[in-house]
Parts: C-alpha cells; structure tokens; sequence
C-alpha cells in the first residue's frame, strides 16, 4: 500500500490506556505573573459594565465590526470611481477628490481612537477593583504599574490596527497610483500617527486633570468631559461630507482654523509623503506640524501617565471624602416640586433614586455622555455651515437649522435618560424592590415618567431660549418664541409618553434580554423616524406660529393627546398586574435561594 495518509492509512496515534494518556499529553506552558497580570487586565477592557449584556462576547464582536468595516466598505465604493467613468463623476478621479479620499481614512482613524479612549475613560487608569484586589496580592506595585501600561498599549494598538488594516491593505491596491510603495507607506503611516494622537491626546488630558484637581473634582466633570469629546467626535464625522466637498478652498486658505485642525496635519503627512518634494507647501507645513504634536503629546503622557497612577492609587485609597450638605438654593425647589407635581411619597421616592443613582455608575455615565454629544453634533452639523470669505473660515448659521434643534435635542434627551435608567447597575440587588413593594405601582412609574419629562423641558427650553439669542430677527417676534417654547413642551410630554408606555420595572433593576428584532427596530427608529420626526415638528411649526388661534389649538390638541396616553398607559398597567408572570417569580424565587433544586 502506499505511504502517503488517506482513508485506508494506518491512524498516527494509537490507543492508550487511561494511565499512559495524562503521561503523554503536552505539559500547559508555565505563565509568568507578569503575563497572567497582562492578560487580565486586557480581559478587562473588553469585557467590563460598558458591554454588561447576555452575550458579552457577541457585543465585543458586533461592535469590533462595526467599527472596521466602513474603512473596506468605502474602499469597495471608491473601487469603481476609480476605474470606470460613472457619470456625473469624471474619470479619471481628480486630485482634489482623491484627497478627499485620503481624509477620510486619516479621519476616521482619528475618531474612532478617540472614541475608543473615551469609552474606556474609566480604564485608563486603576479603578477600585484594581486597588482593593489587586494590590493586596503579593505583587509589587513598580510590576502593576508596568502591567497596566502593557495592556494600555495592547489595547489601543489592537483597537487601531484592527479598524484601520483593511483600508490599509485594499486602498492603495484600489486607487492603483504609479508609485505603489510610498502610497502603500503613506497610508499606513498617516492612519497610525493620526489614531495615535487622538488616543495620546484623551490619556494627556486625564493625566493632567488627575494631577490638577481631586477626585471629586474629577468625578464631576468626568460627564461633561465624555460628553463634550464625543460632541467634538461625532461633529468630526457629521462635517465629513461639507469638508470633503470644501476641502480645496478650505486647504488653500490661510484661515487658521484650517491650520489648528488635528486631522488635517495628519493628511498633510499623507500627502507629503504620496507626492514627496513636489507636494504643495500647505501639506509640508500640515506634516511638519503633525509630527510636533505627535512627539509633544507622546511626552506629555511620558510624564504626566506615572504621577497621575500613582496619585489615582491614593485618591482611591483615601476616598472622595464626599460630604453631602443640602442646598439651601434647591431646598425652595424642592418643596416646589413636592408640593405640586411629586405629591405622592412614591413618586418622590423613585424620582430622588433616579436623581441620586444615575452618575454613580460607569456605563450610565458613558451612556449620557455619548448621547449628549451625539445630539449636540448632530444639532450642530444641521445647523451651522462653513463659509469662505477673503481666505478665511467663516461659520454661519442656517434659518431650518435654527428650527431643528428643539426637536433633535428633545428626541435624544428622552431617548437617551430612557435607555439610561433601562440599563441595570447590579441586578442582584433588585430582588429588594419586590421584598418592599412587589410590582412596581402607577405612582412609581410615575416618578420615573417625572423626572425624565423634567429634565426633556428643561434641555429643550434651553436650547430655544439660547437660539433666540443667535436667531434673524424673523425668529425673534413674541409669536415664533411662543411656538418654540409649546413645541418643546409638547414634545417633551408626547415623546416621553410614548418611550415609558411599556416600562414596568423600577429604574436600572431591570435588563431587557436582546433579540434578532432589536436591530431592526433600532434602524426604523433612529434612521426613519427620527428624520421624519424632526421634519414635521420644523413643518407643522410654520402652522402653529402663524396666529394665536394656530397657538391655542395646538395646545389643546397636545393636552388630549397626553391625556389619551396616560388613561391608556394605566388601562395597560391595571390589566398587566391582574397577570402573574410565573417566570419572574420563579427568578425572584431563586435569588432568595428559595426554590428547590
């Protein structure tokens, strides 16, 4: 018979006996403490609260695909722009537009190392678990330290090759340019530096911060801090298009905004080297300016990094040391509050909770911190547009902009503060909520429906009231001010009704297991419904600013509406309690430890 391996050969291992097996298998490979400590800590960047569902792993990987397939996806697009002549596009591509091309990956790579340091903002550094844990065991602390700059830097490095190696790698063989090689380095090098400033950048920042002010200081503003980074992301991304189109006279300004704007320092790099000594001069001062901020914040993180560990660790040890001494400015408010809207013990109860619970945890903190600058870039994209006058940039500000904001900031705020206190803080200490009240009654839903209605009006008036400062004087008469405001009410009242219809549950008790639906809801919600939204309330308030009469209508017409949703809301209730749900008893059963196994 023949030697070679096939259906008739002889098997390569023979059968061995139990005692001879655990003989011949592989001894595991022994792992130093310093690898275990690497290996844990990078476990802890991907799998933590931020990503708290049934399936982390599916998170994990549905959100690594989710931010490096546009990069390919773009470079599959920009495939046939490239080679073949579409019309109204002119082939072949021209060099402007193709610069354009190379923004957005220099971009992108920019944003998404921004986002990803944001996110982990609170893993930049030890947290309690690190220090309570951690520390006690017999592990010097010069061997942590080091360990957590490892991980960091595995993390960030993964996080950047990852999203960033597909356009690296298909890019240059799309655009097919003459000089391949330097087109293959430009990009890859561009993409780099570009991603490793955005992540330098945050680490600078916090390092800083931790080294200037408390804890408690840093606690405060940690919010504002995501909140106001992820604005200036998604602001980024959202202006993409205008300064792809723009990029020309933009680039051939001498505006200085032009020149103080990090992702195009990183083009410049991309450029000088695709076209070496015969690039414009723009791009040689864009790259000489790139490679200084690079090595500036590369240094400053070299120094700020070991002092800011090192005051953290105490920082958590100590403690904030918060004093919680009641304001003698909110006390007037709320007895406010309490005499005329929060008139059930209840309502106040779940109302104080929301207020006190919702900036104690990390994922709630991420969470409103991504929401509001996602609804502040996209209020802002929708309404200011860049302008070029005698060589310098201008922004200005849009008539149908001005009008969007109200609607686009009153939908994400109740979008937002409803997911927020729907995502569960630690879910076993729920089973305390059904020992004391059992099934959350109207008045605790109530105080839940309260506060997020509350804090709607209060953004959404806000933002009218700072608009009508910035606004022509066609939106300034007492009419168009007095519509702005209805709307937001209205809007604020009708929206929240209708995101808490379904909730039954106390606020962050309750996690709402996933399904193969929830991603096509998600679509219709935020890409169908939120611009048709948007677009009848800017519609519909032409109509209502026209005469007083329009005005008293539509008030009328929102207090039945809301009336109307809540007698249904309760209808709903009263008929859900009248049904027991013997799954959850049978899950509140086994938290007690009271069911027979």
């Amino acid at each position: 018979m023949s030697d070679r391996p096939g259906l008739f050969a002889a098997p390569r291992h023979t059968v061995l006996s139990l005692s001879v097996e655990p003989e011949s298998a592989i001894p595991e490979r022994d792992r130093s403490q310093f690898e275990v400590l690497v290996r844990h800590l990078i476990y802890r960047f991907f799998h933590n609260e931020l990503l708290a569902s049934d399936d982390e792993t599916r998170r994990v990987m549905l959100v690594s695909y989710t931010a490096a397939l546009p990069s390919f996806v773009l470079t599959l697009f920009l495939y046939f722009i490239y080679h073949f002549a579409l019309p109204p596009m002119p082939y072949p591509r021209p060099f402007w537009s193709q610069i354009g091309d190379h923004y957005f990956f220099v971009m992108y790579s920019f944003l998404i190392m921004g986002a990803a340091a944001v996110y982990e903002w609170d893993l930049l550094f030890p947290d309690l678990l690190d220090v309570f844990v951690l520390s006690v065991l017999p592990i010097s602390t010069r061997r942590l330290f080091f360990a957590r700059v490892l991980a960091l830097t595995i993390f960030l490095g993964a996080v950047l090759i990852g999203t960033s190696i597909l356009g690296t790698l298909f890019f240059p063989v799309v655009a097919d340019l003459p000089r391949f090689g330097y087109h293959l380095l430009a990009h890859a090098l561009s993409v780099l530096m570009s991603g490793t400033f955005a992540a330098a950048s945050f680490l600078a920042l916090q390092g800083i911060l931790l080294n200037t002010v408390g804890q408690r200081v840093f606690r405060r503003i940690t919010p504002f801090l995501q909140g106001g980074s992820m604005m200036l992301l998604l602001a980024v991304l959202l202006f993409y298009p205008a300064v792809c189109h723009s990029i020309m006279p933009l680039l051939t300004s001498d505006s200085t905004a032009v020149r103080c704007f990090p992702p195009f320092w990183f083009l410049g790099v991309y450029e000088r080297i695709l076209q070496g000594p015969s690039a414009l001069p723009i791009f040689s001062q864009l790259a000489h300016t790139a490679c200084n901020a690079l090595m500036l914040m590369l240094l400053i993180v070299l120094l700020t990094y070991p002092l800011a560990y090192r005051r953290r660790v105490r920082q958590l040890i100590e403690g904030a040391g918060v004093i919680d001494n009641p304001s003698r400015t909110a006390a007037p408010l709320r007895h406010l509050l309490h005499t005329v809207i929060l008139r059930h013990p209840a309502q106040r109860a779940v109302f104080h909770f929301v207020s006190q619970t919702i900036l104690r945890a990390q994922r709630q903190r991420v969470m409103l911190g991504l929401y509001g600058g996602l609804a502040l870039a996209l209020t802002i994209s929708n309404m200011v547009v860049l302008r070029i006058a005698a060589g310098h940039l201008r922004p200005s500000l849009l008539t149908y902009g001005i009008r969007t904001a109200v609607p686009i900031m009153a939908f994400w705020t109740i979008v937002a503060l409803s997911s927020i206190v729907s995502a569960p803080i630690d879910r076993r200490c729920s089973w305390l909520f059904h020992a004391i009240i059992g099934r959350p009654g109207p008045d605790h839903l109530a105080g839940t429906r309260t506060w997020i209605t509350l804090w709607a009006m209060l953004i959404s008036l806000t933002t009218a009231l700072v608009l009508h400062a910035l606004s022509p004087a066609q939106l300034r008469t007492p009419l168009v001010t007095a519509g702005q405001a209805l709307v937001a009410i209205g809007i604020s009242l009708q929206l929240t009704d209708l995101c808490l219809y379904s909730v039954r549950t106390i606020p962050f008790t309750h996690l709402r297991t996933s399904s193969i639906t929830d991603f096509p809801l998600m679509v219709v919600r935020y890409f169908v419904f939120f611009p048709f939204f948007v677009f009848i309330v800017v519609h519909q308030e032409r109509w209502i600013e026209a005469s007083v009469a329009h005005l008293l209508k539509t008030l009328l017409f929102l207090a039945i509406a809301h009336t109307v949703l809540m007698k249904a809301h309760q209808h709903a209730l009263r008929q859900s309690t009248l049904e027991t749900a013997p799954e959850e008893s049978d899950e509140f059963l086994q938290r007690l430890g009271l069911c027979d196994h």
